[in-house]
């Protein structure tokens, strides 16, 4: 992924857009607009700028004026390093972009987060004893943390589609994934 595409990442509204389309399907700008709670105008607006950098494309269209715009197939990963051979220009242009991109995730988090807090008690039963917030250390090699990172999502990727009608008992919840290297402990 390049500046140009991750630039185009690092708007709150681009990530919603790219959200919904994953998770429901093709749909038009008026119809993520009204979803999102958005102009028609920014949301078609924000899906060219998704479309110019390929992160969109036109889906078939199913009636003759409007745009369906759909999310390609593969899965997008927004790469976390800076190329070794990036210039000056191009290495803040890309740590500017992570930071951005970073930081919605991590508001939307937080969001989350705060929502849980003041629900989780009038949640049933079995939705309380579902949930799990905790953290612990680990210890692998680069490789073992890519491949553990790469299982990880692999086994989330069918829980990452709404349901249809047949799934009523399905859910949306927040799911929050890091793997985050530290700087080894002085001993």
């Amino acid at each position: 992924m390049n500046a140009a595409q991750l630039r185009a990442l690092a708007h709150p509204l681009r990530l919603q857009l790219l959200h919904v389309l994953h998770a429901e399907g093709p749909a038009t700008a008026s119809q993520l607009a009204r979803r999102l709670g958005e102009s028609s105008g920014a949301t078609s607006y924000h899906l060219r700028a998704l479309n110019r950098a390929g992160m969109v494309e036109e889906a078939e269209r199913r009636n003759g004026r409007e745009r369906w715009w759909q999310r390609p197939p593969e899965r997008l990963m927004i790469p976390n390093s800076v190329p070794e051979d990036a210039s000056d220009a191009e290495r803040a242009e890309l740590q500017a972009a992570h930071a951005q991109i970073e930081s919605i995730l991590v508001d939307r988090d937080e969001t989350s987060l705060r929502r849980w807090m003041e629900i989780r008690y009038d949640l049933p039963l079995e939705w309380q004893d579902s949930q799990f917030i905790g953290n612990f250390r680990m210890w692998a090699a680069a490789e073992e943390v890519r491949e553990f990172v790469t299982a990880v999502l692999d086994l989330a990727q069918s829980f990452r589609k709404a349901p249809g009608s047949e799934a009523p008992e399905r859910q949306e919840v927040h799911f929050t994934f890091r793997v985050l290297p530290q700087e080894p402990s002085q001993q």
